[in-house]
């Protein structure tokens, strides 16, 4: 017991003599009585440096060892691994634009198919690219019918320049049905002030979809000619997509499988389509 008490005030008066000495150097050097060195300079300012780093991490309740493990203290960086494509968009007007965006995209090119005809029935979504201005007019993206789901097959004749797609009838007049068209300015109606102004923004996601009981109280016969209307010109943004994501295509031709329904004027659809 003694001996340990006998190492402890030894190294107390170690700890002792080395603080008189530092105290006594620093205080000559407080007045003048020692000139500093270069390598006191140093020292102190790389001790002081190190204090002051452990004292941070401290400080911020953090381990520094961890600067030592890579990717510890910053996460791996987020890498984008979508690419952009080109979809056409139409103002449901007949015009159309081309904007880029960007996803995910298939390899294959039946499965690219698939995704291009899905991003042209995805709502616009009116940023600062797709609100494009056309011909010093601005252009309003309207939605298109989203007939993915009415894709049977697609395939690739004469060395990949004749793309034919098969479309299921029956699903198609379903997605017709289910559209609601935008609302047209009936005889004697005054439509709202945000209605008249063409530059108003749209919500297209509940405003151009919808049951058949919310949609515009016309007649069958117009309202069916409107559908097939919607349907041509999801067919042209379709047609003009597929021309600029596949170079070598120079032909698209469409088949309606199955009974077409006599209501719908199918006949005013092009089934051919050519670059």
């Amino acid at each position: 017991m003694n001996t340990h008490l006998q190492k402890i005030k030894e190294l107390i008066n170690t700890y002792w003599e080395f603080l008189k000495t530092v105290s006594l150097r620093f205080y000559k050097i407080g007045t003048g009585e020692t000139k500093l060195t270069r390598d006191f300079i140093f020292l102190f300012g790389s001790w002081f440096s190190l204090l002051l780093f452990f004292s941070f991490f401290i400080l911020a309740e953090q381990n520094p060892f961890r600067l030592l493990v890579p990717f510890q203290l910053y996460s791996y960086p987020s890498l984008d691994h979508r690419e952009p494509i080109v979809i056409y968009i139409s103002n449901g007007e007949g015009e159309q634009i081309p904007i880029h965006r960007k996803v995910l995209k298939q390899e294959e090119n039946s499965a690219l198919v698939y995704q291009i005809v899905g991003e042209v029935g995805a709502p616009p979504y009116f940023d600062s690219v797709e609100a494009l201005a056309k011909d010093g007019k601005l252009f309003s993206p309207k939605k298109l019918l989203d007939i993915r789901f009415a894709l049977k097959q697609s395939w690739f004749i004469n060395k990949n320049q004749k793309l034919v797609i098969d479309w299921n009838t029956s699903k198609l007049e379903s997605i017709m049905e289910k559209y609601r068209l935008p609302r047209t300015k009936q005889e004697g109606e005054s439509l709202d002030s945000d209605d008249e102004n063409p530059n108003a923004p749209v919500d297209t996601i509940t405003y151009y979809t919808g049951g058949t009981d919310t949609g515009p109280k016309e007649s069958e016969e117009v309202l069916n000619k409107r559908r097939i209307q919607a349907m041509d010109q999801t067919l042209q943004a379709l047609n003009a997509s597929l021309f600029e994501n596949f170079k070598d295509i120079k032909t698209i031709e469409h088949k309606f499988s199955g009974n077409l329904n006599p209501v719908y004027q199918w006949n005013s659809l092009s089934p051919l389509a050519t670059r």
